[in-house]
């Protein structure tokens, strides 16, 4: 889950344009996968995979990194460090919220990364798979992507500003373009499943038999309608599913 905004494109072509390419590589990551899964490449490794997705060409905004109220800090495992790099992010911030009101996690723009409670007690790899999701929003630069689309679908240029938190302010209020923007955070939250999937299991030797599937089962019944950011998570499950094989290649390298 992104807390900087509820938005995304939905009519308009300019809005449509980047989540398209994201979807278009889906199926090169797909096809790419099974060779780079396969590949005799420590999971050592420093630096991002070779097969994390590029970040999508779009206008970035002035974001300033601010702790969350009632957040501390929290150690960083090794697998998560691990997770971090290989999705290009060079400063992350592990935060702890007191409490569970805003959800198991959330990232926020440029860097922050809050976890509650309740997720901290997850089995290692069911909470690999959620701090791999969030880095995956994080890394692709979702927060951008929410600017740019709320601004396109209020009718105005990406550029009318450079302050990401100002633009983001025309959600306030606005529930007919937060309904517009649910089909694109619907696409960024599937590819955070994926691409966190694909993180945990090389950063963390976690297969989705161990991580994202238990952990979306044990939710199901919560997410999807109108509006929503997520898909239903048994959607999420299943979709997630299809991609077991090439995960489980990535997890035998760790």
């Amino acid at each position: 889950m992104r807390l900087w905004g509820l938005a995304m494109y939905s009519s308009i072509v300019p809005a449509y344009s980047t989540l398209t390419s994201k979807w278009l590589d889906f199926g090169v990551l797909a096809i790419c996968l099974g060779y780079l899964a396969s590949a005799s490449m420590s999971h050592a490794n420093v630096g991002e995979a070779e097969w994390f997705p590029d970040r999508p060409d779009q206008q970035a905004y002035e974001w300033h990194y601010k702790p969350c109220p009632d957040c501390v800090p929290l150690e960083v495992p090794r697998d998560w460090q691990r997770m971090q790099r290989l999705a290009g992010l060079e400063t992350v911030h592990y935060l702890k919220a007191k409490s569970d009101k805003m959800g198991d996690a959330y990232s926020f723009a440029p860097n922050g990364l809050v976890l509650s409670e309740a997720a901290l007690r997850l089995p290692r790899c069911q909470l690999d798979f959620v701090v791999g999701h969030e880095l995956v929003h994080l890394a692709m630069h979702d927060y951008d992507e929410d600017a740019n689309s709320v601004a396109v679908l209020s009718g105005m240029k990406p550029s009318w500003t450079h302050n990401g938190k100002q633009a983001l302010s025309l959600l306030s209020g606005d529930y007919a373009l937060a309904i517009k923007m649910a089909s694109v955070w619907q696409g960024q939250e599937r590819w955070a499943d994926w691409v966190g999937a694909l993180l945990a299991a090389e950063g963390a030797g976690c297969t989705l038999q161990v991580g994202a599937l238990p952990y979306l089962d044990a939710k199901a019944g919560y997410g999807g309608g109108i509006g929503a950011a997520h898909e239903a998570d048994a959607v999420r499950a299943r979709f997630l599913a299809g991609f077991s094989e090439p995960v489980a290649r990535l997890a035998a390298r760790w």
